[in-house]
């Protein structure tokens, strides 16, 4: 069973993915060259772009086992308690993408720490968005 791409809720993996073509397969067949994006301009003042990447924050669970990953978006759910709804996204084996729907939320998750899932350190470190999320530094942790 793949990993859901994007939990909202966290009670389903949502569709399945037979007949999508691979993604990689896909990009090979755009030949796309780096002089193709030297003309790409991103308005920074771009309002949905803003919201996309606004209260962000990578998580990583701190353990060589496997889990479950909708049993930690339930269980992170449940311990930060949120007012609004909290997005997870896989990025790795054990790392996520969170993001919170409000400042309040945010702060809770990332300052009232530290977290546990089964008893095994979750970090969480604040994330812009376009940096790779195995280039950022994960040495933060509130106590």
């Amino acid at each position: 069973m793949d990993p859901p791409t994007d939990a909202l809720s966290g009670t389903s993996a949502g569709g399945g993915s037979f007949g999508t073509p691979d993604l990689r397969d896909f990009m090979e067949q755009l030949n796309l060259e780096d002089e193709d994006f030297d003309d790409l301009v991103i308005d920074e003042a771009d309002l949905e772009i803003n919201d996309s990447v606004r209260w962000l924050a990578l998580a990583r669970v701190h353990t060589d086992k496997s889990f479950s990953q909708v049993a930690f978006y339930k269980d992170m759910r449940a311990a930060w308690n949120p007012a609004q709804p909290v997005r997870f996204r896989p990025v790795g084996p054990k790392l996520f993408v969170v993001q919170a729907s409000c400042l309040g939320d945010w702060e809770r998750m990332m300052y009232q720490g530290p977290w546990l899932f089964r008893n095994l350190l979750v970090l969480m470190v604040p994330y812009d968005g376009f940096t790779k999320a195995e280039e950022v530094p994960k040495v933060f942790m509130p106590i």
